[in-house]
């Protein structure tokens, strides 16, 4: 299978957190003892690919303001990340002591931060290459490598853990030179929820602090 090339920064890469939870996504026929396997609309490396098509466009233009790019960041988020699954992930065993209603607020903050973070970056584009690969499968899950391809260093490798939901392809995990950046961010927030009794409101506030929402 030929690889792809975009031009992207690494930065495209960190924007993603992960989880670990198995799904598979089935639809029941009429029959009661049969069920058939619904296609994706998309394969996992052509989300990959379709991702780098759409940050080139819409992140790399110098001339946009930067709270501008990081809406474009955020969006791009809604599109091809599983937010409400990374947010359970990032929180550890504390998601389940929170209601659905203040994961879906933490889940929003969490794209702010991360836009907040990684968005400017893309201002920093100077020609290097971001190189799509093959996919593989691997319980239930569908693993694209790619390569980011610098010119002024060695290639750094790159992962995306890709999941079905609703026949389409979602991002989960995203591991940079075998290290997963999911597991980083909860490892980050984890320490912070400790830190302060268990109380997973204040992770939530400090990610209002630091996002101005």
């Amino acid at each position: 299978m030929s690889k792809s090339k975009f031009t992207i920064p690494v930065a495209a890469a960190v924007i993603a957190v992960a989880a670990a939870w198995p799904l598979t996504t089935f639809a029941a026929n009429t029959t009661a003892t049969q069920v058939v396997e619904v296609a994706a609309e998309q394969s996992a490396k052509e989300v990959i690919q379709s991702l780098a098509g759409q940050a080139l466009t819409e992140l790399t233009d110098k001339s946009i303001p930067d709270e501008v790019r990081r809406k474009k960041f955020t969006s791009l988020m809604d599109q091809y990340f599983e937010m409400d699954v990374v947010s359970r992930f990032v929180l550890g065993r504390y998601w389940r002591s929170i209601s659905k209603e203040e994961i879906s607020e933490f889940s929003k903050l969490l794209q702010h931060y991360l836009a907040l973070n990684y968005a400017n970056q893309f201002k920093e584009l100077n020609g290097d290459e971001f190189v799509v690969g093959n996919e593989t499968e691997n319980n239930k899950d569908t693993f694209v490598s790619s390569q980011f391809v610098r010119a002024d260093g060695p290639p750094v490798n790159i992962s995306w853990r890709m999941r079905e939901f609703n026949n389409q392809f979602k991002i989960i995990d995203v591991s940079i030179e075998g290290l997963s950046m999911g597991i980083t961010q909860r490892d980050e927030f984890t320490s912070v929820i400790q830190k302060n009794g268990g109380d997973v409101s204040a992770l939530t506030k400090a990610l209002k602090d630091k996002t101005g929402l």
